[in-house]
């Protein structure tokens, strides 16, 4: 079994419960562990330092990006006030974990659902592919596209470490 880092939101909004028990599910059936703050790992550290030590166990990331904030008026940079379409952000913490993962060059896999935005769900942010789907529906993971980046990542995954030269 190998340790993923999992950055997700602590609670889903229902219609996204049975989907991600699915996925995890899979995750299992890949020999990958997932761990998260809060669910799998606990810590009387303040939380950021909980999560640079579990990743340190880790050898590689996913993060999910759900809907947690969704707004539906708000003005652009036009100045204009615009009411459609609504704006969706996932938890601030896929920022601060997905930050971490890259900065701990763990391999990354950044999952979002439509329309989901900002950051590292911002498509050519980080170099890497931003894999978009609809994470309410079941069975999401179990396309043929997805799977094709799954692997790929899961082959980073699995690669021994490198060995750096001490000069």
């Amino acid at each position: 079994m190998i340790n993923i880092f999992l950055s997700r939101p602590t609670t889903l909004p229902s219609q996204f419960e049975k989907a991600h028990g699915d996925f995890h599910a899979f995750l299992e059936e890949e020999g990958l562990v997932a761990r998260r703050l809060g669910s799998t790992d606990y810590s009387i550290d303040a939380p950021l330092k909980a999560i640079i030590r579990i990743m340190d166990e880790c050898k590689g990331a996913i993060i999910l990006g759900y809907p947690q904030i969704e707004i539906f008026q708000h003005v652009r940079r036009s100045a204009t006030v615009s009411k459609e379409p609504a704006l969706l952000f996932a938890t601030p913490w896929n920022q601060i974990e997905g930050s971490l993962a890259y900065g701990a060059k763990l391999p990354v896999l950044v999952v979002t659902h439509p329309h989901v935005q900002g950051g590292i769900f911002d498509h050519g942010v980080t170099g890497q592919y931003v894999w978009t789907q609809d994470l309410a529906v079941r069975g999401w993971h179990e396309g043929s596209g997805f799977k094709q980046v799954f692997s790929q990542w899961k082959d980073l995954v699995q690669r021994p470490p490198r060995k750096t030269s001490k000069a």
